[in-house]
């Protein structure tokens, strides 16, 4: 779904949702789109179903079968299905590396340049749900 907005005097075209075809389906019936909020994986109904952290300018990579997403400003952990594996509850986290991760909370970020830094009050590991 399209709609035309103006820029100055220029016509713009800006996508709500970009429609996505059988092919860009992955196994599990989801696929990645643009919405007016960013990137957001939806199901084979085009209903949203969680929003990818975005890293490195397109969704977080998968490291021992978790990636991050973000909720409400806050970031947690699903697998490759898209199930919640650890509910998005603090304000930074980091992939996981050999069974675990580091969570942040309290945190400010600091740009420079196309670079952010996050800087936490407390941060805690995570351990792997399962093991």
């Amino acid at each position: 779904m399209c709609k035309v907005v103006s820029f100055g005097i220029f016509p713009v075209l800006v996508a709500t949702v970009f429609s996505a075809s059988a092919q860009d389906y992955d196994r599990y019936g989801h696929a990645l789109v643009l919405d007016g909020q960013g990137w957001v994986y939806v199901d084979r109904n085009q209903r949203p179903v969680i929003r990818p952290y975005i890293f490195d300018n397109g969704p977080d990579y998968f490291e021992e079968g978790l990636a991050r997403f973000v909720k409400d400003g806050k970031m947690g952990f699903h697998d490759e299905t898209l199930n919640i594996v650890i509910p998005a509850q603090y304000d930074f986290v980091f992939p996981f590396k050999n069974g675990a991760a580091k969570a942040g909370t309290n945190c400010k970020r600091e740009r420079s340049g196309e670079h952010t830094s996050v800087y936490c009050e407390k941060w805690e590991s995570l351990g792997k749900p399962g093991k």
